[in-house]
């Protein structure tokens, strides 16, 4: 079988998506050995060459949807797949292959206000357009597939969940590694509480600054490290927010070496994300040994279920007395994160890799 992946996401600063399609390309090809690969990527990684997988760029001016209804419509127009993977949300406009497609979430269609108008419109029309016409609609959560019936009332049988995975370089970092990190970022000797991830309004970094302002009467030492791009929510470029308050640290970003040493830096985790479709940071975060605190909605509820302190609503009280809890209750701690050491297996991406590939042999049959 020829297979067909968009790989646009994938390069050198890859995130979120990027990171996904990545972690089952790494496996994919060896676990169908029968089958060739062509890789569509807008710049040249060079990370999976092997003799049936090959690296094909197609440079193109614009966003996403302009190179993949123009340069990568026409290379797929030339090569003939047997399958299409799309791995972003949406299939081309012209898409007679089939295909697996990937929806991560539906906040631009449950939460349309979060987005400008013109955006959330076509998006509607495209993810809506795309999830009925694909073969197989890939989900990493039940709360997304929920989501898919609920806005377009597909085939339940057409969807199918696969729980992504935790890289194994996401391991407690060793102590000397973690203490030269605190000395560095100014966190020796402080109780550092982390957040990672773009900086939304839905994710409730304001609401999150003030629980941390409350704790500081218990614990002078607790400190905010918040590491993301800020989208208007810390009072514009100059992070007006965050003045007068010294205990707060904001950088835009960490390199990806340097991230199993920042969570494991922590004492504890905050990501009052009201709406996502897995949530890697807290996985991460409790892979590194350090407890995440999450909003209970959402996938959060569902993937880390036992595994998190969780708050029902994003109110500075509530929030204030599960970061006490994350820092001092040693004996809930050590359970909770001994729980996850226990079930880490569920989330492996050799496991996802082998159902994305059986979802592939089971179409290859048909």
């Amino acid at each position: 079988m020829k297979i067909a992946l968009d790989g646009y996401e994938l390069g050198r600063d890859a995130k979120g998506v990027g990171r996904v399609i990545h972690n089952l390309l790494l496996r994919l090809p060896g676990l169908l050995p029968e089958d060739e690969f062509l890789l569509y990527t807008k710049e040249k990684t060079g990370l999976y060459s092997r003799s049936r997988v090959e690296e094909i760029v197609l440079p193109g001016r614009g966003r996403y949807l302009r190179w993949q209804n123009g340069p990568l419509k026409k290379a797929l127009k030339k090569a003939e797949p047997d399958l299409l993977i799309a791995t972003n949300y949406v299939l081309p406009l012209f898409c007679p292959w089939n295909s697996i497609l990937f929806v991560h979430d539906l906040s631009v269609i449950s939460h349309p206000e979060w987005y400008s108008r013109k955006y959330a419109w076509a998006r509607r029309y495209l993810v809506r357009r795309s999830v009925k016409r694909a073969r197989i609609v890939l989900v990493s959560a039940a709360f997304v597939e929920k989501e898919i019936l609920k806005f377009f009332g597909v085939d339940r049988d057409k969807i199918k969940l696969v729980r992504y995975g935790v890289e194994e370089r996401f391991r407690r970092a060793p102590e000397a590694e973690v203490m030269r990190w605190r000395e560095e970022k100014g966190l020796a000797g402080k109780k550092a509480i982390g957040f990672l991830g773009s900086i939304f309004k839905r994710r409730h970094v304001p609401e999150l600054i003030r629980a941390v302002e409350c704790l500081r009467g218990e614990f002078p030492e607790a400190v905010l490290y918040l590491v993301g791009e800020d989208f208007g929510v810390l009072g514009g470029g100059d992070g007006s927010l965050l003045k007068g308050r010294e205990w707060i640290r904001w950088e835009k970003s960490v390199p990806e070496e340097d991230l199993p040493v920042y969570y494991s830096s922590l004492d504890a985790f905050a990501y009052l994300s009201e709406y996502e479709g897995f949530g890697f940071p807290p996985l991460e975060a409790l892979a590194c040994g350090t407890l995440p605190v999450l909003l209970d909605g959402s996938s959060l509820a569902e993937v880390f279920g036992g595994l998190a302190v969780m708050v029902k609503r994003p109110e500075e009280k509530e929030v204030t007395a599960a970061l006490r809890t994350a820092l001092a209750a040693e004996e809930k701690r050590s359970m909770l994160l001994a729980e996850f050491e226990r079930r880490r297996p569920e989330f492996s991406w050799m496991g996802a890799a082998r159902e994305l590939a059986s979802l592939i042999g089971e179409m290859r049959n048909r």
